[in-house]
Protein backbone atom coordinates (compact mmCIF):
# COMPACT_ATOMS: atom_id res chain seq x y z
CA UNK A 1 0.00 0.00 0.00
CA UNK A 2 1.46 3.13 -0.83
CA UNK A 3 2.53 5.16 2.20
CA UNK A 4 1.83 8.71 1.05
CA UNK A 5 -0.06 11.22 -1.28
CA UNK A 6 1.06 13.89 -3.31
CA UNK A 7 -1.23 15.85 -5.88
CA UNK A 8 -0.31 15.74 -9.33
CA UNK A 9 1.43 18.98 -10.50
CA UNK A 10 -1.07 21.14 -12.21
CA UNK A 11 -0.09 21.05 -15.87
CA UNK A 12 -1.98 24.15 -17.39
CA UNK A 13 -4.30 22.92 -20.70
CA UNK A 14 -4.36 25.02 -22.54
CA UNK A 15 -4.12 25.32 -26.47
CA UNK A 16 -4.22 26.08 -30.06
CA UNK A 17 -7.54 27.79 -30.33
CA UNK A 18 -5.51 30.75 -28.40
CA UNK A 19 -3.09 31.14 -30.89
CA UNK A 20 -5.93 31.15 -33.36
CA UNK A 21 -7.68 33.81 -31.65
CA UNK A 22 -4.48 35.79 -31.71
CA UNK A 23 -4.40 34.96 -35.40
CA UNK A 24 -7.56 35.90 -36.03
CA UNK A 25 -7.34 38.90 -34.38
CA UNK A 26 -4.67 40.16 -36.59
CA UNK A 27 -6.36 39.34 -39.56
CA UNK A 28 -9.55 40.94 -38.56
CA UNK A 29 -7.76 44.27 -37.07
CA UNK A 30 -9.67 47.21 -37.35
CA UNK A 31 -8.88 49.67 -39.81
CA UNK A 32 -8.18 52.87 -38.11
CA UNK A 33 -11.06 55.11 -37.73
CA UNK A 34 -13.54 52.40 -37.02
CA UNK A 35 -15.27 53.49 -33.63
CA UNK A 36 -16.17 50.42 -31.65
CA UNK A 37 -19.23 49.43 -30.33
CA UNK A 38 -20.45 46.63 -27.78
CA UNK A 39 -21.15 43.60 -29.09
CA UNK A 40 -24.15 41.82 -28.67
CA UNK A 41 -23.85 37.76 -27.74
CA UNK A 42 -25.79 35.78 -29.67
CA UNK A 43 -29.14 33.87 -28.47
CA UNK A 44 -28.86 30.25 -29.58
CA UNK A 45 -27.42 27.49 -28.34
CA UNK A 46 -24.23 25.61 -29.45
CA UNK A 47 -26.09 22.99 -30.47
CA UNK A 48 -27.99 25.23 -32.61
CA UNK A 49 -24.59 26.49 -34.03
CA UNK A 50 -24.60 25.03 -37.89
CA UNK A 51 -21.13 24.66 -39.09
CA UNK A 52 -20.54 25.39 -42.74
CA UNK A 53 -16.83 24.95 -44.64
CA UNK A 54 -15.47 28.02 -44.84
CA UNK A 55 -13.88 29.16 -48.90
CA UNK A 56 -10.48 29.11 -48.80
CA UNK A 57 -9.66 29.83 -51.62
CA UNK A 58 -11.93 33.19 -51.44
CA UNK A 59 -9.81 34.45 -48.70
CA UNK A 60 -6.61 33.74 -51.14
CA UNK A 61 -8.17 35.49 -53.47
CA UNK A 62 -8.68 38.81 -51.81
CA UNK A 63 -5.74 39.13 -50.39
CA UNK A 64 -4.11 38.65 -53.89
CA UNK A 65 -6.41 41.74 -55.05
CA UNK A 66 -5.25 43.52 -52.50
CA UNK A 67 -1.66 42.66 -53.40
CA UNK A 68 -2.25 43.76 -57.06
CA UNK A 69 -4.20 47.07 -55.58
CA UNK A 70 -1.11 47.87 -53.52
CA UNK A 71 1.41 47.53 -56.65
CA UNK A 72 -0.74 49.21 -59.31
CA UNK A 73 -3.28 51.75 -57.33
CA UNK A 74 -2.44 55.51 -56.65
CA UNK A 75 -4.78 55.90 -54.53
CA UNK A 76 -5.45 53.74 -51.17
CA UNK A 77 -8.93 54.03 -50.97
CA UNK A 78 -9.62 50.84 -52.72
CA UNK A 79 -7.37 48.70 -51.05
CA UNK A 80 -8.85 49.95 -47.89
CA UNK A 81 -12.05 48.81 -49.22
CA UNK A 82 -10.33 45.26 -49.63
CA UNK A 83 -8.87 45.03 -46.43
CA UNK A 84 -11.95 45.74 -45.05
CA UNK A 85 -13.57 42.93 -47.32
CA UNK A 86 -10.41 40.44 -46.07
CA UNK A 87 -11.59 41.69 -42.37
CA UNK A 88 -15.04 40.45 -42.43
CA UNK A 89 -14.36 36.99 -44.77
CA UNK A 90 -11.59 36.17 -42.30
CA UNK A 91 -13.93 36.55 -39.44
CA UNK A 92 -16.04 33.87 -41.37
CA UNK A 93 -13.33 31.48 -41.89
CA UNK A 94 -12.19 31.68 -38.20
CA UNK A 95 -15.43 31.62 -36.91
CA UNK A 96 -16.18 28.52 -38.31
CA UNK A 97 -12.56 26.76 -37.85
CA UNK A 98 -13.38 27.59 -34.68
CA UNK A 99 -16.62 25.73 -34.30
CA UNK A 100 -15.21 22.73 -35.90
CA UNK A 101 -12.50 22.55 -33.65
CA UNK A 102 -14.12 22.37 -30.29
CA UNK A 103 -16.62 19.49 -32.22
CA UNK A 104 -13.02 17.74 -33.26
CA UNK A 105 -11.66 18.08 -29.79
CA UNK A 106 -15.48 17.21 -28.41
CA UNK A 107 -14.80 13.82 -29.83
CA UNK A 108 -11.99 12.65 -31.79
CA UNK A 109 -13.50 10.04 -33.38
CA UNK A 110 -15.54 11.61 -35.39
CA UNK A 111 -13.92 11.28 -38.65
CA UNK A 112 -16.32 14.34 -40.92
CA UNK A 113 -14.78 16.67 -38.24
CA UNK A 114 -11.48 15.35 -38.59
CA UNK A 115 -11.71 15.60 -42.14
CA UNK A 116 -12.33 19.13 -41.75
CA UNK A 117 -9.97 19.99 -39.46
CA UNK A 118 -7.11 18.68 -42.04
CA UNK A 119 -8.73 20.67 -44.57
CA UNK A 120 -8.91 24.20 -42.54
CA UNK A 121 -5.31 24.00 -40.86
CA UNK A 122 -4.09 23.91 -44.61
CA UNK A 123 -6.07 26.99 -45.38
CA UNK A 124 -5.03 28.32 -42.22
CA UNK A 125 -1.14 27.99 -42.51
CA UNK A 126 -2.25 29.39 -46.26
CA UNK A 127 -3.99 32.24 -45.47
CA UNK A 128 -1.84 33.62 -42.39
CA UNK A 129 1.38 33.24 -44.82
CA UNK A 130 -0.08 34.83 -47.32
CA UNK A 131 -1.42 37.94 -44.97
CA UNK A 132 1.74 38.10 -43.63
CA UNK A 133 3.14 39.32 -47.13
CA UNK A 134 0.66 41.25 -48.20
CA UNK A 135 1.36 43.57 -45.16
CA UNK A 136 5.32 43.36 -46.35
CA UNK A 137 4.11 44.97 -49.23
CA UNK A 138 2.13 47.17 -48.08
CA UNK A 139 4.53 48.27 -46.11
CA UNK A 140 7.52 48.69 -48.79
CA UNK A 141 4.83 50.49 -51.28
CA UNK A 142 4.01 54.31 -51.82
CA UNK A 143 0.84 53.37 -49.12
CA UNK A 144 3.66 52.34 -46.62
CA UNK A 145 3.66 55.35 -44.51
CA UNK A 146 -0.08 55.34 -44.15
CA UNK A 147 -0.01 52.06 -42.48
CA UNK A 148 -0.49 53.40 -39.04
CA UNK A 149 -3.42 55.39 -40.25
CA UNK A 150 -4.96 52.18 -41.91
CA UNK A 151 -3.88 49.77 -39.51
CA UNK A 152 -3.81 52.29 -36.42
CA UNK A 153 0.01 51.84 -33.78
CA UNK A 154 -0.65 48.97 -32.30
CA UNK A 155 -2.19 47.04 -35.10
CA UNK A 156 1.23 47.94 -37.43
CA UNK A 157 3.18 46.81 -34.77
CA UNK A 158 1.83 43.03 -33.94
CA UNK A 159 1.91 43.10 -37.76
CA UNK A 160 5.14 43.73 -38.23
CA UNK A 161 5.94 40.94 -35.67
CA UNK A 162 3.96 38.81 -36.94
CA UNK A 163 4.99 39.23 -40.64
CA UNK A 164 8.71 38.24 -39.59
CA UNK A 165 7.72 34.40 -38.51
CA UNK A 166 6.94 33.65 -41.93
CA UNK A 167 7.73 33.74 -45.74
CA UNK A 168 6.54 32.56 -49.29
CA UNK A 169 9.44 29.67 -48.51
CA UNK A 170 8.46 28.48 -45.23
CA UNK A 171 4.78 28.09 -46.31
CA UNK A 172 4.70 24.32 -47.25
CA UNK A 173 6.53 23.77 -43.83
CA UNK A 174 4.00 25.49 -41.92
CA UNK A 175 1.51 23.01 -43.17
CA UNK A 176 3.59 20.17 -41.83
CA UNK A 177 3.61 21.62 -38.74
CA UNK A 178 -0.21 21.76 -38.22
CA UNK A 179 -0.61 18.16 -39.45
CA UNK A 180 2.29 17.15 -37.07
CA UNK A 181 0.20 19.14 -33.81
CA UNK A 182 -2.74 17.01 -35.41
CA UNK A 183 -0.99 13.66 -34.50
CA UNK A 184 -0.17 14.53 -31.54
CA UNK A 185 -3.60 14.55 -30.22
CA UNK A 186 -4.87 11.84 -32.50
CA UNK A 187 -2.12 9.89 -31.01
CA UNK A 188 -2.58 10.70 -27.61
CA UNK A 189 -6.35 10.28 -27.79
CA UNK A 190 -6.14 6.50 -28.96
CA UNK A 191 -3.43 5.63 -26.72
CA UNK A 192 -3.88 2.71 -25.02
CA UNK A 193 -2.94 0.19 -21.99
CA UNK A 194 -3.20 -2.93 -20.83
CA UNK A 195 -5.12 -4.03 -17.90
CA UNK A 196 -6.47 -7.41 -17.13
CA UNK A 197 -9.81 -6.49 -18.47
CA UNK A 198 -7.95 -6.52 -21.85
CA UNK A 199 -6.14 -3.11 -24.01
CA UNK A 200 -8.35 -0.11 -23.11
CA UNK A 201 -7.95 3.44 -23.70
CA UNK A 202 -5.89 5.20 -20.90
CA UNK A 203 -8.64 8.39 -21.36
CA UNK A 204 -11.28 6.02 -20.33
CA UNK A 205 -9.93 4.76 -17.11
CA UNK A 206 -10.90 6.47 -14.11
CA UNK A 207 -8.87 8.95 -12.08
CA UNK A 208 -7.80 5.89 -10.04
CA UNK A 209 -7.08 4.20 -12.95
CA UNK A 210 -4.42 6.55 -14.88
CA UNK A 211 -2.88 6.82 -11.32
CA UNK A 212 -2.46 3.14 -11.45
CA UNK A 213 -1.69 2.82 -15.03
CA UNK A 214 0.61 5.99 -15.59
CA UNK A 215 3.94 4.22 -15.35
CA UNK A 216 2.69 1.76 -18.45
CA UNK A 217 1.23 4.46 -20.34
CA UNK A 218 3.97 6.89 -19.56
CA UNK A 219 6.77 3.57 -20.79
CA UNK A 220 4.30 2.85 -23.49
CA UNK A 221 4.36 6.43 -25.63
CA UNK A 222 7.75 8.34 -24.50
CA UNK A 223 9.40 7.75 -27.45
CA UNK A 224 6.71 7.38 -29.61
CA UNK A 225 5.35 11.18 -28.82
CA UNK A 226 8.72 12.09 -28.45
CA UNK A 227 10.03 11.20 -31.75
CA UNK A 228 6.87 13.10 -33.23
CA UNK A 229 8.09 16.22 -31.21
CA UNK A 230 11.60 15.81 -32.20
CA UNK A 231 10.24 15.96 -35.63
CA UNK A 232 8.19 19.11 -34.81
CA UNK A 233 11.40 20.40 -33.29
CA UNK A 234 13.58 20.08 -36.61
CA UNK A 235 11.00 21.11 -38.73
CA UNK A 236 10.17 24.49 -36.62
CA UNK A 237 14.23 25.06 -37.21
CA UNK A 238 14.09 24.85 -40.81
CA UNK A 239 11.26 27.66 -40.30
CA UNK A 240 13.54 29.55 -38.24
CA UNK A 241 16.68 28.79 -40.80
CA UNK A 242 14.72 30.07 -43.88
CA UNK A 243 13.73 33.32 -41.76
CA UNK A 244 17.43 33.91 -41.04
CA UNK A 245 17.37 33.39 -36.91
CA UNK A 246 19.87 31.55 -35.22
CA UNK A 247 16.91 29.74 -33.37
CA UNK A 248 13.32 28.97 -33.61
CA UNK A 249 12.84 30.49 -29.70
CA UNK A 250 13.07 33.97 -31.71
CA UNK A 251 10.42 32.96 -34.19
CA UNK A 252 7.91 31.94 -31.20
CA UNK A 253 8.59 35.01 -28.96
CA UNK A 254 7.52 37.45 -32.50
CA UNK A 255 4.47 34.76 -32.93
CA UNK A 256 3.47 35.07 -28.98
CA UNK A 257 3.92 39.16 -29.68
CA UNK A 258 6.00 39.99 -26.56
CA UNK A 259 6.87 43.31 -27.08
CA UNK A 260 7.34 44.86 -24.00
CA UNK A 261 10.26 42.56 -22.67
CA UNK A 262 13.44 40.96 -24.39
CA UNK A 263 14.42 36.57 -24.22
CA UNK A 264 17.05 37.73 -22.15
CA UNK A 265 14.69 39.03 -19.42
CA UNK A 266 13.29 35.90 -19.40
CA UNK A 267 16.38 34.08 -18.63
CA UNK A 268 16.55 36.37 -15.82
CA UNK A 269 13.24 36.11 -14.57
CA UNK A 270 13.65 31.90 -14.48
CA UNK A 271 16.94 32.12 -12.42
CA UNK A 272 15.58 34.78 -9.79
CA UNK A 273 13.12 31.84 -9.20
CA UNK A 274 15.30 29.77 -8.84
CA UNK A 275 16.83 31.46 -5.84
CA UNK A 276 13.51 32.68 -4.57
CA UNK A 277 10.80 30.71 -4.74
CA UNK A 278 11.92 27.17 -5.79
CA UNK A 279 14.05 26.62 -2.66
CA UNK A 280 10.14 27.01 -0.62
CA UNK A 281 8.88 24.81 -3.25
CA UNK A 282 11.72 22.49 -2.89
CA UNK A 283 11.33 22.52 1.29
CA UNK A 284 8.29 21.12 1.03
CA UNK A 285 8.95 18.65 -1.02
CA UNK A 286 12.09 18.05 1.41
CA UNK A 287 9.55 17.61 4.91
CA UNK A 288 7.39 15.56 2.33
CA UNK A 289 9.22 12.52 1.84
CA UNK A 290 11.00 12.70 5.38
CA UNK A 291 7.96 12.44 7.19
CA UNK A 292 7.51 9.65 4.76
CA UNK A 293 10.46 7.53 5.80
CA UNK A 294 10.28 8.40 9.22
CA UNK A 295 6.90 7.20 9.77
CA UNK A 296 6.44 4.84 13.12
CA UNK A 297 3.25 3.48 11.65
CA UNK A 298 2.08 2.31 8.72
CA UNK A 299 -0.60 4.76 7.12
CA UNK A 300 -0.82 7.81 4.62
CA UNK A 301 1.68 10.71 4.35
CA UNK A 302 0.18 13.91 2.92
CA UNK A 303 1.53 17.03 1.79
CA UNK A 304 0.04 19.66 3.20
CA UNK A 305 -0.66 17.56 6.52
CA UNK A 306 -4.27 16.60 4.97
CA UNK A 307 -5.16 14.65 1.66
CA UNK A 308 -6.34 16.85 -0.81
CA UNK A 309 -10.21 16.75 -1.16
CA UNK A 310 -12.47 15.95 -3.96
CA UNK A 311 -15.29 17.88 -5.05
CA UNK A 312 -18.64 17.01 -3.68
CA UNK A 313 -21.38 16.09 -6.31
CA UNK A 314 -21.07 15.26 -9.59
CA UNK A 315 -19.88 17.46 -12.41
CA UNK A 316 -23.14 18.72 -13.10
CA UNK A 317 -23.12 19.95 -9.00
CA UNK A 318 -19.83 21.51 -9.79
CA UNK A 319 -20.89 23.41 -13.01
CA UNK A 320 -24.04 24.57 -10.65
CA UNK A 321 -22.45 25.45 -7.79
CA UNK A 322 -19.86 27.52 -9.83
CA UNK A 323 -23.12 29.43 -10.97
CA UNK A 324 -24.00 29.83 -7.58
CA UNK A 325 -20.28 31.59 -6.80
CA UNK A 326 -20.06 34.02 -9.80
CA UNK A 327 -23.44 35.21 -8.96
CA UNK A 328 -22.47 35.78 -5.67
CA UNK A 329 -19.22 37.47 -6.23
CA UNK A 330 -20.11 40.24 -8.82
CA UNK A 331 -23.56 40.62 -11.09
CA UNK A 332 -20.96 41.11 -14.14
CA UNK A 333 -19.88 37.65 -13.43
CA UNK A 334 -22.90 36.02 -12.83
CA UNK A 335 -24.48 37.33 -15.85
CA UNK A 336 -21.42 35.87 -18.09
CA UNK A 337 -21.74 31.89 -16.27
CA UNK A 338 -25.50 32.16 -16.60
CA UNK A 339 -25.53 33.26 -19.95
CA UNK A 340 -22.84 30.43 -21.28
CA UNK A 341 -24.10 27.62 -19.08
CA UNK A 342 -27.82 28.36 -20.26
CA UNK A 343 -26.77 28.39 -24.13
CA UNK A 344 -24.21 25.24 -23.99
CA UNK A 345 -21.37 27.19 -24.19
CA UNK A 346 -19.81 25.23 -21.68
CA UNK A 347 -18.67 22.01 -22.59
CA UNK A 348 -17.38 20.09 -19.41
CA UNK A 349 -19.12 16.64 -19.97
CA UNK A 350 -16.55 14.00 -19.33
CA UNK A 351 -15.87 11.77 -22.21
CA UNK A 352 -13.07 9.42 -23.15
CA UNK A 353 -13.20 10.25 -26.83
CA UNK A 354 -12.39 14.25 -26.01
CA UNK A 355 -8.86 15.90 -26.60
CA UNK A 356 -6.30 16.10 -23.77
CA UNK A 357 -7.22 19.66 -23.64
CA UNK A 358 -9.17 22.50 -21.33
CA UNK A 359 -9.12 25.63 -23.00
CA UNK A 360 -11.74 28.87 -23.33
CA UNK A 361 -12.13 30.83 -27.21
CA UNK A 362 -13.77 33.33 -29.30
CA UNK A 363 -16.84 32.78 -31.16
CA UNK A 364 -16.13 35.27 -33.58
CA UNK A 365 -19.27 35.55 -35.19
CA UNK A 366 -21.47 34.70 -32.26
CA UNK A 367 -19.81 37.52 -29.90
CA UNK A 368 -19.49 34.88 -27.16
CA UNK A 369 -16.69 32.89 -24.62
CA UNK A 370 -16.39 29.27 -25.07
CA UNK A 371 -15.27 26.95 -21.98
CA UNK A 372 -14.10 23.50 -23.18
CA UNK A 373 -13.03 21.04 -20.30
CA UNK A 374 -13.53 17.59 -19.65
CA UNK A 375 -14.44 17.18 -15.99
CA UNK A 376 -13.31 13.92 -14.14
CA UNK A 377 -14.03 14.08 -10.36
CA UNK A 378 -11.04 14.80 -9.83
CA UNK A 379 -9.01 17.43 -7.21
CA UNK A 380 -8.58 19.45 -10.71
CA UNK A 381 -12.00 20.30 -11.49
CA UNK A 382 -12.59 23.50 -9.90
CA UNK A 383 -8.99 24.86 -10.42
CA UNK A 384 -9.79 24.44 -14.07
CA UNK A 385 -12.92 25.62 -14.67
CA UNK A 386 -11.92 28.61 -12.89
CA UNK A 387 -9.11 29.22 -14.65
CA UNK A 388 -10.89 28.79 -17.97
CA UNK A 389 -13.88 31.26 -16.53
CA UNK A 390 -11.37 33.69 -15.97
CA UNK A 391 -10.20 34.05 -19.70
CA UNK A 392 -14.33 33.64 -20.96
CA UNK A 393 -14.83 36.87 -18.18
CA UNK A 394 -12.39 38.94 -19.58
CA UNK A 395 -13.00 37.90 -23.31
CA UNK A 396 -16.96 38.74 -22.30
CA UNK A 397 -16.00 42.45 -20.57
CA UNK A 398 -14.08 43.42 -23.82
CA UNK A 399 -16.54 42.43 -26.12
CA UNK A 400 -18.90 44.92 -24.57
CA UNK A 401 -16.52 47.32 -24.61
CA UNK A 402 -16.48 46.64 -28.65
CA UNK A 403 -13.34 44.37 -29.15
CA UNK A 404 -12.83 40.94 -30.39
CA UNK A 405 -9.70 40.42 -28.44
CA UNK A 406 -9.28 39.77 -24.82
CA UNK A 407 -5.65 40.84 -24.54
CA UNK A 408 -2.53 41.80 -26.34
CA UNK A 409 -1.08 38.59 -25.89
CA UNK A 410 -1.12 35.73 -23.66
CA UNK A 411 1.33 37.37 -21.14
CA UNK A 412 -1.99 39.71 -20.29
CA UNK A 413 -4.72 37.18 -21.16
CA UNK A 414 -3.19 34.40 -18.83
CA UNK A 415 -3.48 37.04 -15.54
CA UNK A 416 -7.25 37.17 -16.27
CA UNK A 417 -7.56 33.03 -16.18
CA UNK A 418 -5.20 32.86 -12.68
CA UNK A 419 -6.48 35.96 -11.00
CA UNK A 420 -10.33 34.38 -11.20
CA UNK A 421 -8.62 31.76 -9.30
CA UNK A 422 -7.58 32.92 -6.60
CA UNK A 423 -10.64 35.04 -6.49
CA UNK A 424 -12.71 32.08 -6.35
CA UNK A 425 -10.52 30.36 -3.65
CA UNK A 426 -12.77 32.29 -0.60
CA UNK A 427 -16.00 30.09 -2.04
CA UNK A 428 -13.98 26.92 -1.74
CA UNK A 429 -17.22 26.01 0.49
CA UNK A 430 -19.44 25.52 -2.31
CA UNK A 431 -17.58 22.79 -3.84
CA UNK A 432 -15.77 21.16 -0.70
CA UNK A 433 -18.09 21.32 2.37
CA UNK A 434 -16.13 21.75 5.52
CA UNK A 435 -12.74 20.54 3.51
CA UNK A 436 -12.91 23.98 1.94
CA UNK A 437 -9.52 24.95 3.53
CA UNK A 438 -7.36 22.05 2.77
CA UNK A 439 -8.33 22.60 -0.67
CA UNK A 440 -7.26 26.17 -0.67
CA UNK A 441 -3.76 25.16 0.31
CA UNK A 442 -3.63 22.80 -2.23
CA UNK A 443 -4.87 25.03 -4.96
CA UNK A 444 -2.03 27.99 -3.72
CA UNK A 445 0.83 25.35 -3.50
CA UNK A 446 -0.84 24.03 -6.91
CA UNK A 447 0.03 27.54 -8.26
CA UNK A 448 3.37 28.12 -7.26
CA UNK A 449 3.98 24.53 -8.90
CA UNK A 450 2.73 25.85 -11.88
CA UNK A 451 4.70 28.91 -11.90
CA UNK A 452 7.70 27.43 -11.59
CA UNK A 453 6.78 24.35 -13.99
CA UNK A 454 6.07 27.08 -16.43
CA UNK A 455 9.45 28.01 -16.38
CA UNK A 456 11.03 24.83 -16.87
CA UNK A 457 8.95 24.43 -20.02
CA UNK A 458 10.35 27.61 -21.26
CA UNK A 459 13.83 26.63 -20.17
CA UNK A 460 13.23 22.69 -21.76
CA UNK A 461 11.87 24.55 -24.76
CA UNK A 462 15.10 26.87 -25.04
CA UNK A 463 17.81 24.37 -24.77
CA UNK A 464 16.15 21.83 -27.12
CA UNK A 465 15.84 24.91 -29.91
CA UNK A 466 19.49 25.24 -29.00
CA UNK A 467 20.25 21.72 -29.76
CA UNK A 468 17.89 19.94 -32.31
CA UNK A 469 19.32 17.12 -32.72
CA UNK A 470 18.61 15.43 -28.99
CA UNK A 471 17.74 12.19 -28.86
CA UNK A 472 14.19 11.32 -26.78
CA UNK A 473 16.56 9.77 -24.09
CA UNK A 474 18.38 13.09 -23.99
CA UNK A 475 15.02 15.09 -23.55
CA UNK A 476 13.95 12.57 -20.56
CA UNK A 477 17.19 13.46 -18.65
CA UNK A 478 16.95 17.13 -19.23
CA UNK A 479 13.12 17.14 -18.07
CA UNK A 480 14.90 15.34 -14.99
CA UNK A 481 17.97 18.06 -14.63
CA UNK A 482 15.36 21.15 -14.78
CA UNK A 483 13.06 19.74 -12.36
CA UNK A 484 15.41 19.38 -9.94
CA UNK A 485 17.12 22.75 -10.56
CA UNK A 486 13.63 24.25 -10.06
CA UNK A 487 12.85 22.52 -7.09
CA UNK A 488 9.93 20.43 -8.67
CA UNK A 489 11.09 17.19 -7.52
CA UNK A 490 13.71 15.85 -4.89
CA UNK A 491 15.83 12.38 -4.74
CA UNK A 492 13.66 9.78 -2.64
CA UNK A 493 12.93 6.14 -2.62
CA UNK A 494 9.07 7.48 -2.38
CA UNK A 495 9.42 8.99 -6.00
CA UNK A 496 9.32 7.61 -9.48
CA UNK A 497 11.79 9.82 -11.18
CA UNK A 498 11.79 7.57 -14.12
CA UNK A 499 8.00 8.03 -14.57
CA UNK A 500 8.34 11.69 -14.18
CA UNK A 501 11.41 12.24 -16.48
CA UNK A 502 9.50 10.54 -19.18
CA UNK A 503 6.42 12.12 -18.80
CA UNK A 504 7.00 15.66 -19.76
CA UNK A 505 5.33 14.62 -23.58
CA UNK A 506 1.92 15.18 -21.90
CA UNK A 507 2.04 19.03 -21.63
CA UNK A 508 0.57 19.73 -25.17
CA UNK A 509 1.66 23.18 -25.00
CA UNK A 510 5.28 21.64 -26.34
CA UNK A 511 3.01 20.35 -29.35
CA UNK A 512 0.86 23.29 -30.67
CA UNK A 513 1.89 26.59 -28.78
CA UNK A 514 5.65 26.69 -27.97
CA UNK A 515 6.83 28.61 -25.86
CA UNK A 516 3.70 29.55 -24.53
CA UNK A 517 4.70 28.28 -20.83
CA UNK A 518 6.18 31.33 -20.14
CA UNK A 519 3.14 33.49 -19.72
CA UNK A 520 1.92 31.24 -17.01
CA UNK A 521 4.53 31.61 -15.12
CA UNK A 522 5.01 35.45 -15.18
CA UNK A 523 0.96 35.55 -15.01
CA UNK A 524 0.83 33.40 -12.18
CA UNK A 525 3.15 36.15 -10.38
CA UNK A 526 0.95 38.45 -10.88
CA UNK A 527 -1.96 36.68 -9.60
CA UNK A 528 0.17 35.80 -6.66
CA UNK A 529 0.21 39.79 -6.26
CA UNK A 530 -3.86 39.50 -6.63
CA UNK A 531 -3.83 36.76 -3.30
CA UNK A 532 -2.04 39.20 -1.38
CA UNK A 533 -4.50 41.96 -2.01
CA UNK A 534 -7.58 39.51 -1.36
CA UNK A 535 -6.45 38.20 2.27
CA UNK A 536 -6.10 42.11 2.77
CA UNK A 537 -9.35 43.74 1.10
CA UNK A 538 -10.87 41.59 -1.15
CA UNK A 539 -13.28 44.07 -2.40
CA UNK A 540 -10.51 46.00 -3.68
CA UNK A 541 -8.87 42.93 -5.20
CA UNK A 542 -12.00 42.22 -6.76
CA UNK A 543 -12.21 46.08 -8.04
CA UNK A 544 -8.37 45.54 -9.35
CA UNK A 545 -9.64 42.74 -10.90
CA UNK A 546 -12.87 44.25 -13.05
CA UNK A 547 -10.29 47.13 -13.94
CA UNK A 548 -7.47 45.16 -15.31
CA UNK A 549 -9.90 42.78 -17.37
CA UNK A 550 -11.19 46.18 -18.97
CA UNK A 551 -7.73 47.44 -19.55
CA UNK A 552 -7.38 48.39 -23.65
CA UNK A 553 -7.33 45.05 -25.04
CA UNK A 554 -4.47 46.73 -27.58
CA UNK A 555 -2.15 47.03 -24.32
CA UNK A 556 1.22 45.35 -23.79
CA UNK A 557 2.00 42.77 -20.63
CA UNK A 558 4.05 45.81 -19.14
CA UNK A 559 1.68 48.07 -19.74
CA UNK A 560 -1.50 46.85 -18.36
CA UNK A 561 0.78 46.28 -15.11
CA UNK A 562 1.44 50.17 -14.92
CA UNK A 563 -1.94 50.86 -15.77
CA UNK A 564 -3.82 48.88 -13.22
CA UNK A 565 -0.92 49.95 -10.26
CA UNK A 566 0.73 46.24 -10.14
CA UNK A 567 3.94 44.73 -9.52
CA UNK A 568 6.22 43.48 -12.62
CA UNK A 569 7.31 40.25 -11.56
CA UNK A 570 10.73 40.77 -13.56
CA UNK A 571 11.42 42.64 -10.11
CA UNK A 572 13.61 40.33 -8.19
CA UNK A 573 12.08 42.30 -5.09
CA UNK A 574 8.76 41.16 -6.01
CA UNK A 575 9.44 37.30 -6.62
CA UNK A 576 11.08 37.99 -2.85
CA UNK A 577 7.55 38.69 -1.71
CA UNK A 578 5.21 35.92 -3.07
CA UNK A 579 7.85 33.79 -1.95
CA UNK A 580 6.97 34.85 1.96
CA UNK A 581 3.29 35.12 1.09
CA UNK A 582 3.20 32.01 -0.04
CA UNK A 583 5.22 31.12 2.88
CA UNK A 584 2.85 32.44 5.48
CA UNK A 585 -0.38 31.35 3.17
CA UNK A 586 0.62 27.79 3.67
CA UNK A 587 1.87 27.89 7.28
Amino acid sequence: MSIFSIKPQHRPKSTRLFSLILTGVLLMTSLSGCARQPLKPAEISFSQVEYQRPDGESVLALIEKAEEQTENDRLPFGLIGTLRKISKVTEEFYSMMTIAQIRNYADLNDEYYNDEMEYLDTWDARIQNRYDQLFKKIESSRFGSMTEDIFGDSGVQDMQMSAQTSSRNTLSLQEQEKKLEAQYYDKYAHATVNTPEGEVLFSSLEPEGQSAYYGQFIDKYNQQLGELYLELVRLREQIAQQLGYESYTEVADLEMLRNSYTREDIRQFRENLKSTLSPVYRSYLQDFYTRAQNRENEGYVYLLGEPSPLPQGSWQDTLGNFEKVYQNISQEMGECYSYLLSHDYIDAQPSPSKANVTFSTLLYSLNTPFLFANLDGSEDDVFSISHEFGHCFAIWEQLKNGSKSEGHSMDVCEIHSQTMQVLTLPYYQEFYGEDALIAQKYDVYTMAAGILTAALNDEFQERIYQSPDMSVEQLNELYQQLAKEYGLVVESPYFDMESFSKGWFTTNQYFDTPFYAIDYALSGCVAMEFLQMSLEDYDNALQTYIELVNQDSDDSFVTVLEKTGLASPFEPQQLERITKMLTDFLE
